[in-house]
Order: C-alpha cells, then structure tokens, then sequence
C-alpha cells in the first residue's frame, strides 16, 4: 500500500468517525425518536463506530513488524469484516420491525439473513487457520487470498434478502423508509464491487457511513413529519423537530469534495476537514441550544457552510459580507437554511448556475436587520405556502423559529428574474 494511499484511508476514516458519532449523538439526543427506532439506530451507529474504530486501529499499525502487531492486524481484519456483516442482518431486522410485522424476530427472513451471517463468520474463524481468503503476512502487510470471492457471496446474499424485504413489505413501509433501506444495501454493495476493483481504498466504509447517514435523515424526517401532524399547534416541539434535521446531501457532496482534494491537494483536504468538523459541532450544540446565540457564532457556521461549498463550486459561487452590526443575538441555525437556500435554489438554479449570495447586518433603531440576497431566478412569495417544496419549508421553519424564539419576522421579497431577498427583523434587548 503506498503512502498516498494510506494517507487517502486515514482521512477518510477519520472524518467517517466523526459524522458516525455525530450520528450516534444525534440518536441520543433526538426527542422525536420513538423508543424501538431509537434502539436499532443506537446499535447501528455503535457498531459502525466500531467499524470504523477497527478500521483506524489497523491504519497506525500498518507496517510495524513483530509477531505481536500481525497478530493485532489479523484480529482487526476480522472485527472488520463481522461488523460489517453485522450490519446488514440490523438492517434486516430494521425492515422487519418498521414494517409491523408482530413477532418480527422471528420471521423467516431474519432467520435466513442470520444464517447467512452465521456461514460468513464461520468462514471467517476458518481463514484465521487456513488463509486462503486473506491473510495478513510477516511484514505486516495485507494480501488477499485465491478464495476471497468466497468472503463475498454471504455479504451479497444478505443485502440481497434485504433488498426482497423492501420489496415484498413495500405496501407496509413509508416512502423515506423504503428509500432509506435500498440506500443502505445497494451502497455497500456498489462500494464492495469498486473496491475488489481498486484494492486499497476503504469504499465499503465511506458508503457505510454515508448510507447510515441517509438513514438517519430519512427516519428523523420521517418521523418529524408524524410529529408535525399531532402537535401542529405546540411552537416549542416544532422547533425541536428543526433541530434535529440534517442535510444528507450536502454531507455527501461535502465528503465527496473532500475525498477528490485528498488526492489533488492534501494540504487544502486538510483544511477541508477542519471546516467540516467545525460544521458538523455547530449542528450538533444546536441540538441543546433552546436560546439565542451571539450572531458571530450563527455567522461562523454559515461561512463554514458557504466555504465548503465555494470547495464544489469555485468561482461560480461569489459570497460578500457588509456586516455594519454583529453585537445581537439570533436563534440558533436561523441565518443558515436561508443562506442554504439562496445557495441551493437561487444561484445554483441560475440559468449558468453562478451568482452572488450578499450577507448584510443593519441597526435601525431597536431593531437589527439581517439580510440574505442572492441574484437568481427568484420566485413567487406567494408559493411559500407550498409546504411540498423543500425550500418554501425551510422558509416557514425559520420564520416560527424567529418568531417564536426571539420575538423577530421574516420577510421574504422575491421577483422573477431579479433574485430573492429574505430579511430577518429581530428584537434588540433592553
């Protein structure tokens, strides 16, 4: 394995680590998780934090030589490969459970995926003697045997009872349920086929954690939206249920940035890494904040957010600051889903996808003004009742949250062909 290639894998491992514990986090600290869920996805992100971990350890160790560190590389190799089985069969009994099948330990298609996962470990056990489907040499160095196909077959099975389990339950499962389950499976698979094509790089476990991400989001949406519709009324609940939303596609477009500069610019991946990170903390102390942050921590996220996406779209996206105010305070996550959006729906939907997002702050007697304007192709003020579209929703989250949180308004002036402007009018204390 080439250094290049080991320093690809660190990172990735690294910044995978970090969003499965923000995941973990995120399962704990929800509130709109009901029980049973909340349990499966305490015991899928523990073991692919795991996953991840044995992937780590077996990357610092990788090249010490003595019988001692081969045979820590040998017990790593095999952690790694039953917890990603084990991952499979929890999603096999995911399914089940959230399909309401009554009993649903017991069903024969748990008990088909189990056996499957009981014949990989038995072959696992067997390879710790035999070596034949990989086996870690004297140098320490990993080499693949002329039986690893064999290793494969049982992991493809499972995911492939799992994709049967979508589709037979279909009718029982909810449109992000199902989406999140084929996501799951069909991920690690395409990865596990890359990956036996370039051997080296750990594909299996970006898409792992990408695809448990995906879970995440979907279930918590969800479930959101269930919670939306029994407590419409209660202000303080909606805000929570804001809280705990998650943008998987930016998370994925964000690693995927990342893993491309890993190999063009290392030292610019690095930089990466520590902006996403700073992200990622900011949304995960939003989970706990029921107040008013300063506006300079609100606006350290949102240039977090706006400098990795300036790291996908270069010179396309153009960002001014005229910030003639900074010393109020601001509901958490309240400025970036607007930036989002300008970003999202407004520059990026531009007929040549560039354009410029202007962040303002202005004092006008007690009350400071924050405005987001972007030059794209605008729309109707009116349609933000559409609560279909994912824009005008995020319009009308933020808007309770100002509202509700800190006494303030939003108002949005948008106009076809001229851009969208969102103004956030807040409050100064006493």
């Amino acid at each position: 394995m080439t250094y290049e290639i080991r320093v690809v894998n660190l990172i990735l491992v690294v910044v995978g680590l970090a969003i499965a514990i923000v995941g973990l986090l995120q399962v704990r600290i929800n509130r709109n998780i009901e029980g049973k869920t909340r349990g499966f996805l305490t015991w899928l992100f523990l073991v692919l934090n795991l996953y991840i971990l044995s992937l780590l350890a077996r990357g610092i160790t990788y090249g010490y030589q003595g019988d001692g560190w081969v045979m820590l590389s040998r017990i790593m190799f095999f952690l790694q490969a039953v917890l990603a089985a084990t991952l499979t069969v929890l999603i096999t009994a995911f399914t089940l459970y959230k399909s309401g099948i009554n009993d649903w330990w017991k069903h024969w298609i748990l008990m088909l995926s189990v056996g499957l996962w009981a014949v990989y470990t038995l072959i696992l056990i067997y390879n710790l003697f035999d070596g034949r489907v990989y086996f870690v040499n004297h140098d320490n160095a990993y080499e693949r045997g002329p039986l690893y196909p064999v290793l494969l077959i049982p992991t493809v099975l499972i995911a492939s009872v799992n994709l049967f389990a979508v589709w037979d339950l279909r009718d029982k499962l909810t449109p992000k349920e199902k989406h999140a389950f084929i996501i799951f499976n069909v991920a690690p698979m395409f990865a596990m086929f890359i990956q036996s094509r370039v051997f080296g790089i750990h594909f299996i476990a970006l898409s792992s954690v990408i695809a448990a991400i995906f879970m995440l989001s979907y279930m918590i949406n969800d479930q959101t939206e269930l919670y939306y519709m029994k407590e419409a009324e209660n202000a303080k609940l909606k805000l929570d249920i804001l809280q705990a939303q998650i943008q998987p596609h930016f998370l994925f477009n964000s690693l995927t940035t990342i893993k491309q500069l890993c190999v063009k610019d290392p030292e610019k991946a690095s930089e990466a890494i520590e902006t996403f990170i700073v992200y990622l903390r900011h949304n995960m102390d939003s989970l706990t904040a029921e107040k008013p942050i300063d506006f300079s921590r609100e606006l350290e996220h949102v240039k977090g957010y706006l400098e990795l996406q300036k790291l996908r779209f270069g010179e396309d996206l153009c960002v001014k600051y005229d910030l003639e105010f900074t010393n109020f305070k601001i509901p958490t996550l309240a400025l970036q889903p607007i930036v989002e959006n300008a970003v999202t729906y407004g520059i990026r939907k531009s007929e040549n996808g560039q354009g410029t997002v202007t962040i303002k702050t202005q004092k006008i007697g007690n009350t400071v003004e924050v405005i987001v304007k972007d030059d794209g192709p605008g729309f109707v003020p009116e349609d933000v009742k559409d609560t279909k579209n994912r824009a005008h929703i995020g319009i009308v989250n933020v808007r309770e949250r100002v509202e509700n949180i800190a006494g303030g308004e939003l108002i949005i002036d948008s106009e076809i062909g001229k851009g969208t402007k969102a103004i956030i009018k807040l409050p100064l204390g006493e």
